[in-house]
């Protein structure tokens, strides 16, 4: 089985780290500086119970290891943004990942055996989204009231072109899905107290040849809504502690 750090990404809605009845964490590990040969894509995936990773900067790690932005991280040195390392590791009585938690778990393990990676959890003021209805009293046409006995769904697939479908969702939980996407933590100050269905679909990276717009775009014509620009609490992990791997 193999499970790539984008799949497994795509798969989080509300980013978080969840605990497990048994926690997945490395065995064996072995890190190396990545040589530079001018053609180095990087590259995070679990082959079996062993977790190989390319041309992998320690700020990529503490990124996946939480779901979160950059801007979220604090107190990290520059090398952990610039310095490539490769790295394989053996899961512990080789545990399959079957999901983005346990994945999380794994990469949290690596940091803290080979990283000496410490954290701590922390609000500061910063940058935020308010998803706000953009005509009071009008919503968009994509956006329905769930009928009563719908099962709750939430689901967002693709890369480039994301594709997402929800049913008897809140806005709260809405908003918290696509902070990932929209780059900033997005609030909910929208009014709208019910549940909805609605799919949408947008363009990461639109280009002229492409009809997709973008996830601004689609949440105001299609869904009534905006994200406007505020200031707010951020979520943070500050790094107390990271050193660079000994080479042998």
């Amino acid at each position: 089985m193999r499970l790539s750090t984008c799949a497994l990404v795509l798969a989080l809605v509300v980013p978080t780290l969840h605990a497990q009845t048994k926690p997945i964490h490395v065995e064996v590990a072995v890190v190396h500086p990545h040589k530079i040969t001018g053609d180095d894509p990087s590259n995070r995936q679990v082959i079996g119970g062993r977790f190989v990773a390319t041309a992998t900067t320690v700020q990529t790690l503490i990124r996946t290891a939480f779901g979160i932005d950059p801007k979220a991280i604090v107190n990290a040195p520059a090398w952990t943004e610039s310095e490539l390392f490769d790295m394989q590791a053996t899961i512990a009585d080789h545990a399959e990942i079957t999901n983005p938690e346990q994945f999380q778990q794994l990469i949290l393990s690596l940091l803290q055996d080979q990283f000496g990676f410490r954290f701590h959890r922390d609000q500061r003021e910063g940058p935020v989204y308010w998803l706000v209805v953009d005509k009071p009293g009008k919503i968009g046409p994509a956006l329905k009231e769930t009928k009563p006995g719908t099962p709750m769904n939430m689901s967002m697939n693709g890369d480039r072109r994301i594709d997402m479908r929800v049913t008897n969702v809140s806005m709260t939980d809405f908003a918290k899905s696509i902070q990932k996407r929209a780059g900033r933590t997005v609030e909910d100050h929208t009014g709208l107290t019910g549940k909805y269905d609605f799919q949408i679909r947008w363009a990461t990276d639109p280009s002229p040849e492409s009809d997709d717009a973008t996830l601004f775009t689609v949440i105001r014509e299609q869904l009534g809504l905006r994200l406007q620009s505020a200031k707010g609490p951020i979520d943070v992990i500050v790094v107390d502690n990271v050193t660079q791997p000994v080479s042998e």
